[in-house]
């Protein structure tokens, strides 16, 4: 149920932040960073709820002896878009071991959040950042960038990002990310959903740089 509710709280956050903003808000700065936040709360919640579900499927398999060569590549493949590259590698390697050193291994996962590496200020894993370029590059934010840049005023830096909300609308679009209640987010959503998060706090950060002020 506490799944089904954050994946509920992520699609209607998503849709509110791509469409107008609700009355309340005193500017577009203060939307996009509020919106940021509590779509990123969503997310890590559900993450961490579909990594648990996940593992406790599988490790339900080994103790009833149904762990078979194509569950767990299965399982291996469910994982694939919501651990590290590297903890990905031990998930692999620990399937040679017994039914206890595998549970233990998956009672250890942590899920692999693309927005805190975003927010690292040094070590950021390779393949987080190589997600958030290709996200960056996709939703067309250089542009937005160099736009600010040309007319460092507020009215530019909240135009930019109204119309990064928009890139985002279509990336979801084209990524197959569903906003409807009713639909399943997938592992693959889901790092979809964080590589263009990732990329709106870059933007976002940019774009304050870009303005010369604070936001």
């Amino acid at each position: 149920m506490a799944k089904m509710r954050n994946q509920l709280m992520l699609v209607a956050a998503l849709r509110t932040f791509t469409g107008a903003p609700p009355r309340g808000y005193t500017s577009e700065k203060d939307f996009f960073l509020t919106s940021f936040h509590n779509m990123a709360e969503y997310l890590a919640d559900l993450q961490r709820e579909t990594l648990a579900e996940l593992c406790a499927a599988f490790v339900q398999k080994l103790k009833s002896g149904k762990a078979t060569p194509g569950a767990a590549e299965d399982f291996r493949s469910g994982l694939d878009r919501l651990i590290s590259e590297t903890d990905f590698k031990r998930v692999g390697a620990a399937m040679a071991g017994s039914p206890a050193f595998i549970e233990q291994r998956l009672s250890a996962l942590e899920p692999f959040s693309i927005i805190k590496e975003e927010k690292k200020t040094a070590g950021r894993d390779p393949e987080a950042e190589r997600h958030i370029k290709g996200a960056y590059s996709r939703l067309h934010f250089d542009a937005l960038v160099k736009r600010v840049e040309a007319e460092p005023l507020e009215r530019s830096a909240d135009a930019a990002l109204a119309s990064a909300r928009m890139e985002v609308a279509d990336y979801c679009c084209l990524y197959r990310i569903p906003l409807e209640e009713t639909a399943t987010l997938t592992p693959f959503s889901l790092s979809c959903v964080d590589a263009a998060l990732a990329a709106s706090y870059r933007l976002y950060k940019d774009i304050a740089r870009a303005s010369g002020r604070s936001l």
